[in-house]
């Protein structure tokens, strides 16, 4: 008989997890009320799903955190342990039971006189787990300024914030709220990212052109043929960035799609 297998809310929200942070905030704050904290947030999990679980936690450390929004975010920043190891180029995505605090930042530091704060404590975090959907409230909200911030994290030195460019910039993000914005909006910073030496950027990338297809095929298909004809990316990654970035056109046996990717190949 196969083993029933654990839901993911049940994987990554534990009484073990929500321990571990609350420990960890301690740490750095003696007067956070840690048994409190544990015995409140846990109370509700058997009702909620994955992402209200999310939301739970962020409401619960609003309530136990101090009431000052930034002196708050900074001591979730103190509590973080290490970042994810920046030298990887896969398979490290970190906790979600660091998602609550970028929903938290979100809830209360989308602000302009909190943005700039809030912007490198979404940097901070998203080391640790990405805050792709975090960001979206950001760049509705302060669209210029929030996107000349990623342009320039596209450079950044860890790949987390790199791929945070990319997927929360990307029109159609599982599970996320859609964007304001026109749909091609992050195509600027794809043209800086589809270069990455990183498969959990080139990915990110790829699944980014997949959802402007849906809206464009066309311009999706003018982008990965002027990226491929830039020459600036390794022939063999930008074959999977083409036929990956191009999946739901060729499935649906588009004809330039299906021209583009056998191409790649010779």
């Amino acid at each position: 008989m196969t083993a029933a297998r654990i839901p993911f809310k049940d994987q990554f929200f534990t009484r073990e997890k929500v321990e571990l942070i609350a420990g960890e905030i301690t740490h750095v704050d003696s007067a956070f009320s840690a048994d409190e904290f544990v015995a409140t947030v846990i109370a509700r999990f058997p009702e909620l799903e994955l992402k209200a679980r999310i939301a739970w936690i962020a409401t619960c450390l609003d309530r136990y955190l101090p009431r000052d929004f930034r002196d708050a975010a900074s001591t979730l920043a103190r509590s973080l342990p290490a970042p994810a190891n920046p030298a990887l180029s896969d398979g490290d995505f970190g906790d979600f039971i660091y998602a609550p605090y970028a929903e938290y930042v979100a809830r209360h530091g989308c602000t302009a006189e909190d943005l700039e704060f809030s912007l490198a404590m979404l940097r901070d975090i998203t080391t640790r787990f990405s805050a792709e959907f975090a960001i979206r409230p950001f760049l509705d909200a302060f669209p210029d300024q929030v996107l000349t911030t990623l342009l320039a994290w596209t450079e950044d030195q860890h790949y987390h914030v790199r791929r945070l460019c990319s997927e929360g910039t990307r029109p159609r993000l599982p599970w996320a709220r859609n964007l304001t914005l026109p749909y091609d909006v992050g195509i600027p910073v794809l043209d800086r990212l589809f270069t990455d030496p990183t498969r959990y950027v080139t990915r990110s990338v790829a699944n980014h052109v997949n959802d402007i297809c849906k809206k464009n095929p066309e311009l999706a298909l003018d982008t990965l043929e002027r990226w491929r004809d830039s020459g600036l990316q390794q022939p063999r990654e930008m074959r999977y960035v083409i036929r990956h970035g191009a999946r739901t056109l060729r499935r649906a046996n588009h004809s330039r799609a299906l021209d583009l990717v056998s191409s790649s190949l010779s």
